[in-house]
């Protein structure tokens, strides 16, 4: 039998107006990239994009750039979790397999949940959920893929570590200024939280991260972020 890969499937979700949306971003076997079966909890929305806010729009582009720099990533290793009920689940790397923590998860669930990857060495890290997730008598697969670079994925990248007096915002400045602010950022919060990046702060020698909230006192969080000129 000749096993060969058809089609990867990402499952993002965006809000707007109170509205939770979800969209799968597929990647088919010649590595073309579209977004399809875009729906809320109502059921599939059947007119494509215009029914759909901007805002949602805008992320959906947001993603399907993130895939694509998934495209330029190699997987060194895959596998399978169970929750049953859990927050967090422990997944295991060979030894071997990497040589540093400079990878990135990426986890696939029945229904959209958002799984992270935390506390990451180079023999596993954790999964966690923001909530419990399946049960016992109902447990839920998560398949997750190890990746790391092939190619350089943008101009400029970098994680920020944005603390609690900083007041939930954090300015990012270029090492040489840009000759445009025509740029687009794409950030990576590590965690579940909502990070932005407010046009009007967009210059030419840099952007401010924002978040929705503030850290709580002596906390901080990491968001990555790419920029694309």
């Amino acid at each position: 039998m000749a096993l060969s890969r058809e089609q990867s499937v990402h499952t993002y979700s965006s809000s707007s107006g109170g509205t939770e949306y979800l969209f799968d971003v597929v990647v088919d076997s010649d590595s073309l990239v579209s977004v399809r079966n875009m729906r809320t909890p109502l059921g599939l929305i059947m007119d494509s994009y215009t029914s759909l806010p901007q805002a949602v729009i805008d992320d959906m582009t947001d993603a399907v750039s993130l895939v694509t720099l998934l495209q330029q990533e190699t997987e060194a290793d895959s596998g399978t979790l169970v929750f049953s009920g859990d927050t967090s689940v422990a997944a295991t790397i060979a030894s071997g397999v990497l040589n540093n923590t400079n990878y990135r998860v990426e986890f696939t669930t029945s229904d959209g949940t958002v799984i992270v990857a935390e506390s990451k060495t180079i023999l596993g890290f954790d999964a966690v959920a923001a909530a419990a997730f399946g049960s016992p008598t109902s447990p839920e697969t998560v398949t997750y893929s190890v990746l790391v670079k092939t190619a350089q994925t943008s101009d400029l990248s970098g994680v920020a570590t944005i603390a609690d007096t900083d007041a939930g915002e954090l300015a990012i400045v270029f090492t040489t200024a840009l000759d445009t602010t025509a740029y687009r950022v794409l950030l990576e919060p590590r965690g579940f939280f909502v990070a932005g990046v407010p046009e009007a702060t967009k210059l030419k020698t840099g952007f401010t991260i924002k978040l929705g909230h503030v850290p709580p006192t002596g906390e901080s969080v990491t968001v990555g972020y790419d920029v694309f000129v």
